[in-house]
């Protein structure tokens, strides 16, 4: 099975007879922005040889000081393997992205065509940021059992001012006032991190978010996991015969896939922050896992690869698909909401688009009839209650279900 490989060495990647091999070099990463840079490798490639199979790799995400050559960038090209670049602060940098394997004109004109007509492109925005707020408002619920006194209090008042903010979106003529309902929504949900950290708050202070660069702790942490949410989207997409230029909640811009950067606001709250809420709290990540650099705070190398191993362990987790009647991995989700984009692109009337829900359903025991009765708020706030005889009756059993 082929899966992502994240490569934290400094060397060289070549090309060894048709597999790939990293030459490995002493030493640590300099800054990209040293001023007596040169551009040259900090060393030669003379330490340990690691051969790994290409067939085994789906995509490489390089965080250290890579030497490549054109032999190297046909191979990959050849093998359909897109490559991700992050700088010395983890910043993602570029995208080596093969030729497309995946190509539809008919495609490409809808897509075209959804963007430039105003009703069509605002229904796909809207579809986009109400899914952002289902999920933010499901790690709301969340904590909101696991709190008591003043903390409750403020995320009740959340929600009942986020119930303002979905008539506020129904209401939008037009994405800038779309993107401001979302501003608000995110920046409400911020205040509230520091009572879902509960003790670890002490540690990491926040209040706002702050950006380009980050100023403290939680937003190196923000930052960082949003990079690595956007490129999993990106190289979903490459999978599919998406356009990743031609967005609808983002403007299309230069230099940038805004597609991905629509598609990750619906997975942010689930797969970003709630890595960033266990690692903080399970205390895996501590103070000790910063540095501060150009007026900024950093993750460190061994705060990067804490992320990101747990981040490749969140999305190979798998969830219950409700209309699949299967289990599928966080990352399979991302590609089957490409998909989901696709056939409403090819016929919004029969095929519309509704953003990924995630719910968490509980199953408990009726000791009166003996049935398990299903708990929880499914997506638009429908309760299935029918469904639930074709589940066992297990007491105390929950379960993880996407819409």
């Amino acid at each position: 099975m082929k899966k992502p490989y994240y490569i934290f060495s400094n060397g060289r990647l070549r090309r060894r007879h048709n597999t790939l091999a990293l030459e490995r070099t002493a030493g640590e990463r300099q800054p990209d922005d040293a001023p007596d840079d040169e551009g040259l490798p900090s060393a030669p490639a003379d330490g340990e040889r690691i051969p790994f199979p290409v067939e085994s790799v789906e995509s490489l995400y390089l965080f250290g000081e890579i030497d490549i050559n054109s032999k190297l960038v046909t191979f990959l090209g050849q093998n359909s393997i897109p490559a991700f670049f992050f700088d010395y602060y983890g910043h993602f940098t570029a995208a080596l992205y093969p030729r497309e394997c995946q190509l539809s004109g008919r495609l490409q004109v809808e897509q075209v065509r959804h963007y430039l007509s105003a009703r069509r492109r605002l229904l796909l925005a809207r579809a986009f940021v109400e899914a952002a707020l289902f999920n933010i408002e499901r790690v709301i619920k969340y904590y909101l059992s696991r709190l008591e006194g003043k903390s409750r209090e403020e995320l009740c008042t959340a929600l009942e001012e986020m119930t303002r903010d979905r008539e506020a979106l129904l209401r939008s003529a037009d994405i800038p006032t779309l993107m401001s309902v979302e501003g608000r929504v995110r920046e409400r949900y911020y205040r509230l991190w520091p009572h879902f950290l509960g003790e670890a708050a002490a540690r990491f202070p926040f209040t706002r978010r702050e950006r380009q660069p980050p100023s403290n702790e939680m937003n190196a942490l923000i930052s960082f996991g949003n990079s690595l949410c956007y490129t999993t989207v990106l190289r979903q997409i490459y999978r599919t015969a998406l356009d990743p230029t031609i967005a609808y909640l983002h403007e299309p811009g230069e230099r940038r896939f805004s597609l991905a950067l629509d598609l990750a606001e619906v997975f942010k709250p689930l797969l970003v922050d709630r890595a960033i809420f266990r690692l903080v709290k399970t205390g895996e990540i501590t103070p000790k896992h910063f540095e501060q650099r150009l007026g900024g705070c950093f993750l460190t190398e061994a705060g990067r690869r804490i992320f990101v191993s747990h981040w490749d362990e969140r999305l190979r987790q798998t969830v219950e698909h409700r209309t699949l009647g299967r289990k599928v991995s966080y990352e399979r989700l991302v590609r089957l909401e490409c998909y989901k984009l696709v056939r409403h692109l090819c016929d919004p009337k029969a095929d519309p688009y509704h953003g990924f829900h995630y719910v968490v359903v509980i199953f408990f025991q009726n000791s009166f009839s003996g049935y398990a009765v299903l708990s929880g708020c499914l997506r638009r706030g429908k309760a299935h209650r029918q469904n639930a005889e074709a589940f066992p009756a297990l007491p105390g059993v929950g379960a993880e279900f996407c819409f």
